[in-house]
């Protein structure tokens, strides 16, 4: 078998040469080759993108006076130390936020080691006062709650930095007015203001408009308010709530509401809540209450929620929602849906408005401060930390990532910041905040509101009865403190 399959290639094989050489006696003599350039002109079109850079000229409207912003003290680079900062900004952009910061007086005071140490909410003053109780552990800067911090003096937790204050010329004026008055006591100063914040209106566009509303005209009064809750609520089939427009408890309290009446809640240095238009802002809280089908139906509407990207507002549980300037860079950092009736899931798109007011604009600024605890180790080495972190440069670096409101007034109208029109918008209300007034006969005496609040919401409670009562309360206590 295999000798026969040999002989047959080789026979093939041989007959191949033979028309080999056949066809090589008959070929042509090979030709001469000629090269000759040939000039072809043909018109080709070319499409290609190209990218066009335009310089652009933003004009920003810095609506304050240069003048009127003050001047940062000069910092004493000489001075050296360890500096332990206790704060209790632990989420992924706060804490990035705050070691950039730090990483910024790092490289201005380079003879001052700094160490920032996270602490939870709460637990990082109790670890503090307990510090000082002691006599040792405690930090050399730590964030305090601004409001608090005349408790904090009286007590003797915080160092007075009136001392430094006035050595190094520190301008107040820097700083916006009620967070500086705020952190004074029996005029001292024991905290320098860091950051404040402010409550604004947030909406959902799309479903403004999908509802008829204009996407881009908020409500501005309580009776716009309940007109665009009208058309913004959705309801299940069995008479349950898919989507509630608005409801006023969420994120903010009855004082917030009742500053828009033009009460002011303390005035001569005592709380005044049995006010006719108190009583009148708890009654049309309860109007909403008994709108949504009472208190706990609201309540349980709610907890369906949770935290962001899947909060009330992301997760278009309402088109509508009061919330803190610095919930924007949240919504810029998770981008949510908005859910529209069709099915389509788009990008949300949001505006920031003011409170809806009754009479007034009106809102209420809380915040923080920079303190030396009693018995801090290194006072010096802390008060030029301080002033760094609270000086334009550290501020605009934390204003930029978080959108929480600088106290210092030279960062919050930082150019690039007044460029973006949420920022603009965020801006122009705190030209009618105001901040905390210190009652020295009962500085928590807003705890005598919280459950009567309640029982007014389930109806145990009519309003009137329940502000005197509230009212008698606190002027008990303070007449005992006297």
């Amino acid at each position: 078998m295999n000798t026969l399959k040999a002989t047959r290639l080789w026979s093939t094989i041989a007959i191949l040469i033979i028309i080999a050489s056949v066809l090589a006696s008959c070929a042509t003599p090979t030709p001469e080759v000629i090269i000759q350039t040939v000039e072809v002109t043909k018109e080709v079109e070319v499409t290609r993108e190209v990218e066009v850079v335009k310089e652009v000229t933003v004009e920003v409207e810095v609506p304050m006076d240069p003048s009127q912003m003050g001047v940062a003290a000069p910092l004493n680079t000489e001075v050296s130390g360890e500096v332990e900062f206790w704060h209790f900004w632990g989420s992924p952009v706060r804490r990035a936020a705050i070691q950039r910061a730090v990483a910024i007086c790092q490289q201005k005071l380079p003879n001052i080691k700094m160490t920032e140490v996270f602490k939870p909410w709460g637990d990082i003053w109790t670890a503090n006062i307990a510090a000082v109780a002691a006599g040792s552990g405690m930090p050399d800067v730590i964030v305090e709650d601004r409001p608090m911090l005349p408790q904090r003096a009286r007590d003797e937790v915080a160092t007075s930095l009136q001392p430094f204050i006035e050595r190094d010329g520190m301008d107040s004026s820097q700083f916006w007015p009620f967070t500086w008055e705020e952190a004074t006591y029996e005029g001292e100063v024991y905290g320098i203001p860091f950051e404040t914040d402010l409550r604004v209106l947030f909406w959902n566009k799309q479903l403004f408009q999908e509802a008829g509303l204009d996407p881009n005209r908020p409500p501005e009064t309580w009776d716009e308010l309940l007109e665009y809750a009208d058309k913004l609520d959705v309801k299940n089939e069995d008479g349950t709530y898919q989507r509630i427009g608005f409801f006023p408890l969420w994120n903010i309290g009855p004082d917030f509401w009742t500053y828009t009446t033009g009460h002011t809640l303390v005035q001569d240095g005592a709380p005044v809540v049995n006010d006719p238009k108190f009583v009148e802002t708890l009654t049309w809280i309860k109007t909403w209450v008994d709108r949504y089908g009472g208190y706990q139906n609201v309540q349980n509407f709610k907890a369906q929620f949770g935290a962001a990207p899947n909060d009330i507002f992301m997760a278009n549980g309402t088109a509508m929602l009061i919330d803190v300037a610095g919930y924007h860079s949240q919504l810029s950092f998770y981008r949510p849906y908005a859910v529209l009736a069709d099915g389509s899931r788009p990008r949300m798109e949001w505006g920031i408005s003011f409170i809806p007011y009754k009479e007034v604009k009106a809102d209420w600024s809380g915040g923080f401060a920079l303190s030396i605890p009693k018995g801090a180790r290194n006072p010096e080495a802390a008060w030029e930390f301080i002033k760094c972190m609270s000086g334009p440069e550290a501020q605009i670096s934390w204003t930029r990532d978080t959108y929480a409101l600088p106290t210092n007034k030279n960062a919050a109208y930082d150019p690039v910041l007044m460029a973006d029109p949420y920022w603009k918008a965020i801006m122009e209300n705190m030209e009618w905040s105001q901040g905390t007034v210190y009652v020295p006969g009962y500085s928590n005496w807003t705890e005598q509101l919280g459950p009567r609040y309640e029982k007014v919401w389930l109806g145990e409670l009519d309003p009137a009865t329940a502000l005197q009562e509230a009212q008698a309360a606190i002027d008990e206590t303070i007449a005992k403190n006297k």
